[in-house]
């Protein structure tokens, strides 16, 4: 017992002389040089800056030795940092590409139910066919389609697009394929009506009576383009209504006898109607409502209600 008491003791009082001689070496640095003049540099800071001295080797062996590791560590961390962005990326690059998808498929289906809905009962369509290429020369306007003889098209029907809007006749049908004559050939011709506004709706489903009513003061005459490139309506007697904005309808008939499409097609607006004493007709020039270079899907009638009554 009393040695451990001794032991104790010589511990306590080993450990109050290291406080002692540690608080004097402090208060000694405090006061001596601190080098930084010439000449006054205390003996603590001499043996300070030496073991620095002696010690800088084996920092610098050190530093080359862990270095490597360092680096390998700092590579390491960013690669899974890049590979962690990169997959982050590639998620915003999927997400961009479904979100364009669906905006794509969500138009291409308003669209179809578009033309789906413009259809009229009084007509009998083909089967929805797509535009495959132009084809023509500067002297012609045609485009090909997807459908021919095996889907039940021939020579001469009218095909139209989006609400019953007059694109061109077929003419050159294959069994799969067919050619379209556009209403801006100089080829095309075809029976048509000017109406006013008021007493037609190209939306519409239904025909206006404005449109097939015999003896009614509208504009009749045959529409095609002239040799010099005007897109309008020949033959329209000088004391038939035919004005600026008016519509131009397909009529269907013309002396007693059927044309190649049904009445009530809707084909452009007027967008001038001029006239002069020394002529016998106006001369028109129409606006046409379909555009080739909008085409992509269009239908064609194959049949209409009163067809060769």
């Amino acid at each position: 017992m009393g040695r451990r008491k001794s032991s104790a003791a010589s511990g306590f009082a080993a450990l109050c002389a290291l406080c002692v001689v540690s608080l004097a070496l402090f208060t000694v640095y405090v006061k001596e040089g601190d080098c930084s003049s010439q000449g006054e540099c205390g003996p603590l800071h001499t043996v300070q800056l030496g073991a620095a001295e002696v010690l800088q080797p084996v920092r610098g062996v050190v530093g080359a030795l862990f270095s490597p590791i360092r680096e390998t560590a700092d590579r390491v961390g960013d690669a899974f940092d890049n590979s962690e962005e990169e997959r982050l990326r590639a998620e915003l690059r999927d997400t961009e590409a479904l979100a364009a998808q669906t905006s794509r498929l969500q138009q291409e289906n308003e669209r179809l139910r578009g033309l789906l809905g413009g259809q009229r009962a009084v007509y009998e369509y083909g089967p929805l066919a797509r535009v495959v290429a132009p084809v023509g020369d500067q002297f012609s306007e045609r485009i090909v389609i997807d459908v021919g003889t095996e889907d039940g098209i021939q020579d001469d029907q009218p095909v139209v697009v989006g609400e019953n809007t007059l694109v061109g006749r077929t003419t050159n049908v294959s069994r799969h394929t067919a050619q379209v004559m556009l209403i801006t050939d100089r080829m095309f011709a075809a029976g048509v009506r000017i109406v006013p506004p008021a007493e037609f709706d190209p939306a519409s489903s239904e025909v206006s009576p404005a449109v097939t009513a015999e003896d009614v003061p509208f504009g009749q005459g045959m529409l095609k383009t002239s040799l010099e490139g005007y897109f309008g309506v020949d033959y329209v007697d000088l004391s038939l209504r035919a004005e600026e904005g008016d519509y131009v309808v397909t009529s269907g008939r013309a002396a007693g006898r059927d044309l190649l499409e049904p009445p009530g097609l809707y084909v452009g607006t007027v967008e001038s109607a001029t006239s002069q004493d020394i002529e016998q007709f106006k001369k028109i020039v129409v606006d046409p409502a379909m555009n080739p270079d909008d085409l992509e899907d269009v239908r064609v009638i194959v049949g209409w209600a009163g067809k060769g009554s």
